[in-house]
């Protein structure tokens, strides 16, 4: 398969194919736009819809488009600084991205909930500080999540049982403990307190 997949393909490694398509389409949306981009500033149209931003937004977004936040959103702006490839830090640090992918298209595809509920946007929320997509191009090129992961939380805490993903919305940047992120369902749970109690789990 042309999308980066070279597992066997059957039932069994579903969830892995849909993975890799959504990563691929990503990355070829992300080259798409970077040429359109570069097409724009060879008329200087990207300092033109820098300086009149209302004015030049109807001519890319549709009147009552949707401005929401979806899984692909997040993870296509993603930027994890990973460790030495091969390693075991490195496996762990793969297994926490592949769950945290798996925990926002769970939340993505959900049923209807009410307001309260967990939702993409409000994740996207405590990650950025902002719930929707960025309007203009060079907003959405410039934007980034940085990750980092915290291997030796168990070397300052030996006695502690668990802790959870630390954010920093001011720097766009999340921390995930390798430590307590071992499977999925544990992964989804820290996340969710997480977020829901963000108040107590972010840096300035």
């Amino acid at each position: 398969m042309s999308c980066g997949y070279t597992g066997p393909i059957n039932e069994q490694n579903k969830e892995n194919i849909k993975r890799a398509i959504a990563m691929h389409a990503a990355a070829r949306r992300t080259r798409m736009l970077q040429q359109l981009r570069e097409g724009l500033q060879l008329y200087r149209l990207v300092d033109i819809m820098e300086k009149n931003k209302e004015v030049c937004r109807s001519h890319f977004v549709f009147e009552g488009g949707n401005d929401q936040v979806d899984s692909q959103y997040i993870v296509s702006h993603l930027d994890p600084k990973m460790s030495e490839s091969g390693t075991l830090k490195h496996s762990k640090e793969m297994q926490i991205l592949n769950n945290f992918q798996d925990f926002l298209m769970e939340l993505e595809d959900g049923g209807p909930e009410d307001e309260e509920a967990l939702c993409v946007s409000k994740v996207m929320q405590w990650l950025s500080g902002q719930a929707h997509v960025h309007l203009l191009l060079s907003e959405r090129q410039a934007f980034k999540i940085t990750v980092l992961f915290d291997h030796t939380c168990m070397e300052r805490m030996p006695d502690h049982r668990i802790c959870y993903p630390v954010d920093s919305a001011w720097t766009q940047t999340i921390t995930f403990p390798t430590a307590h992120s071992t499977s999925l369902n544990q992964f989804k749970e820290n996340m969710r307190i997480a977020v829901q109690q963000g108040a107590y789990f972010y840096r300035v």
